[in-house]
């Protein structure tokens, strides 16, 4: 008797047979760095929606790898865990940990993040972001940044979101700009209801003044609501962008951008003055504008819900797919 009806789809039958294969091995090794690790973490997730897989995390602060060791391939914590299918890593301090596990198992190596131009050909693939403009037999382009976001169905039609950071190495910050800005969108769409928060980048003056906002806007209604970083639990942020329909996020924070925009979110951009001389973050943050990935505010473009995003991204899944392909078939 055959294990599968003749007549069961395809599709449904290639899965069936993914979760019965026995689960592959990755390694994901981790620098501590949450915004690195929610790039591979992504990953590893959308890997997991689509074959059988067992992530083993290997921390650099107990783990790392010297360049000699790198060189050598001589990984020592090898020898007390499963041969990976797949090594995978994040960041420039992980570097030589990914070379060494991988020469010490022979598996392949994944690097999320572009290496400096002579380390490249030494990793089996490189995911880098298109703005970082890198081109090889071995890099695959993503817009923005990989992360654990996906798009929400249960969306709540009359919530926004404020996302607000602060000087960072590409802006410098105008808070008096900053509070114009979201006092306009809070005018202009009096029916929805907001949540702000900050973030570890944001003045504590600001952080300050906006709650003096909420005060100010308390009188007339209860449309904003101020809730300091502080004050948030580690799940806030990605159960808030679930059920957000809006999403407004100064731009210099960048990963915020691509994590609204992974939420199915329509995603405005809040100005921040930039640093003189071009930077690979403008750049990526230019290229979301205009094609309209995101709308940049202005006194005349305050109102989100009348703009027309596109589809929401995925970059996580669709890398996985080819990761699969590539690796873990």
């Amino acid at each position: 008797m055959p294990l599968f009806p003749s007549n069961m789809p395809a599709y449904f039958m290639s899965q069936l047979q993914n979760r019965m294969a026995p689960a592959k091995i990755i390694w994901q090794i981790c620098d501590h760095k949450r915004g690195h690790e929610n790039q591979s973490s992504g990953l590893i997730h959308a890997l997991s929606k689509q074959t059988a897989i067992e992530p083993i995390r290997i921390d650099i602060d107990k783990h790392k790898a010297s360049w000699w060791q790198a060189v050598r391939g001589i990984f020592p914590p090898a020898s007390a865990l499963p041969q990976p299918d797949l090594i995978i890593a994040t960041g420039s301090q992980t570097h030589s940990s990914l070379l060494a596990a991988g020469r010490a198992t022979g598996a392949p190596t994944l690097l999320i993040m572009a290496p400096p131009k002579g380390l490249t050909r030494f990793f089996d693939l490189c995911i880098v972001p298109a703005h970082d403009q890198r081109q090889g037999p071995n890099i695959i382009q993503t817009t923005g940044a990989m992360n654990t976001v996906e798009a929400s169905p249960n969306k709540e039609p009359q919530a926004g979101l404020f996302l607000i950071g602060g000087p960072s190495q590409h802006h410098n910050w105008d808070e008096a700009a900053l509070l114009e800005q979201i006092s306009t969108i809070l005018a202009a769409n009096t029916d929805l209801r907001w949540q702000l928060t900050t973030s570890r980048r944001s003045p504590s003056h600001t952080t300050k003044q906006l709650q003096q906002l909420q005060q100010v806007q308390a009188r007339a209604s209860d449309q904003l609501e101020v809730i300091p970083v502080e004050d948030t639990a580690a799940d806030w942020l990605p159960r808030q962008l679930a059920r957000s329909s809006y999403v407004w996020v100064t731009e210099d924070s960048v990963s915020m951008v691509y994590e609204a925009l992974s939420s199915g979110a329509k995603v405005g951009l809040l100005p921040v003055p930039r640093k003189a001389g071009e930077s690979r973050i403008v750049r990526g943050l230019d290229a979301l504008q205009q094609s309209q990935h995101v709308l940049s505010y202005s006194k005349e473009h305050t109102d989100l819900t009348h703009f027309k995003a596109p589809p929401p991204l995925n970059e996580a899944a669709r890398i996985a797919k080819i990761v699969v392909a590539k690796f873990l078939t």
